[in-house]
């Protein structure tokens, strides 16, 4: 076999393992990526939560305003029939 040949074939097994070895690197990548994705996908569901109740929480502070606004207008009117 031509050394240029020979050169090459044992560059490119050096390639190959070099490849597998990085490759097999990775295999613990899927169970951190599994992770992270849950993760994510919990904190995605909080924020849902969140908003959501942010967002009753907007509607009973609106409630509470009215409330206090009528209690206002009655308190003002039997200050006028006094008056």
């Amino acid at each position: 076999m031509e050394p240029e040949v020979k050169n090459f074939i044992e560059n490119v097994d050096a390639w190959i393992k070099q490849i597998r070895r990085e490759f097999s690197n990775f295999n613990d990548m899927p169970s951190i990526l599994s992770e992270n994705t849950d993760n994510i996908q919990h904190n995605y569901e909080l924020i849902y939560e969140l908003k959501d109740q942010v967002e009753e929480l907007k509607q009973e502070v609106n409630a509470l305003k009215l409330i206090q606004i009528i209690s206002l207008k009655k308190g003002k009117q039997e200050l006028n029939k006094v008056s």
